[in-house]
């Protein structure tokens, strides 16, 4: 009996762990998402080259990326703009508010994009995720019990 129950431990830890091994995590930053595989962070170039294995995210992914780029653009000249007066008033300059103000309506401006890439990317790691579910192998484990007048035994293939 023990046997058996051990068995069924070690069946469902090993078909859990290797089902989902080369999922993408997303944790949620401000302003965004940072992405995991197998507990390594990824980079946005990475994610896509991941993403790549699943044509219908890698599609979605695609679609996202104008979007990232919009956002990145419009959010670091906005912040530049938004920076420089601070800096120049903090050296105890005459600081042009004029420009931060811009800076400021280029940060907004940037927002809508960020939420639309945000929200592309991670439909596509979800649709690449389910896709997953299925072993690294392409099939499923299977636990096959034999009983003999001698043994008892427990076979699983991959």
């Amino acid at each position: 009996m023990k046997f058996i129950f051990a068995s069924a431990i070690i069946f469902l830890f090993a078909t859990s762990n290797f089902a989902q091994t080369d999922s993408i995590r997303m944790k949620k930053v401000f302003g965004g998402y940072n992405y995991f595989q197998n507990n390594q962070g990824l980079t946005v170039k990475q994610l896509g080259s991941v993403l790549q294995a699943n044509p219908e995210a890698s599609k979605l992914f695609q679609q996202a990326k104008p979007n990232g780029t919009a956002a990145t653009i419009f959010g670091v000249a906005g912040g530049f703009l938004v920076g420089w007066p601070i800096g120049t008033a903090i050296a105890g300059g005459n600081p042009s508010w004029e420009l931060a103000g811009i800076g400021a309506g280029l940060i907004v401006v940037s927002i809508p994009f960020s939420s639309a890439f945000n929200k592309k990317t991670k439909e596509a790691v979800s649709i690449y995720n389910r896709g997953n579910k299925t072993s690294s192998l392409g099939r499923r484990p299977e636990l096959k019990f034999n009983v003999s007048p001698n043994q008892v035994g427990v076979e699983m293939r991959f």
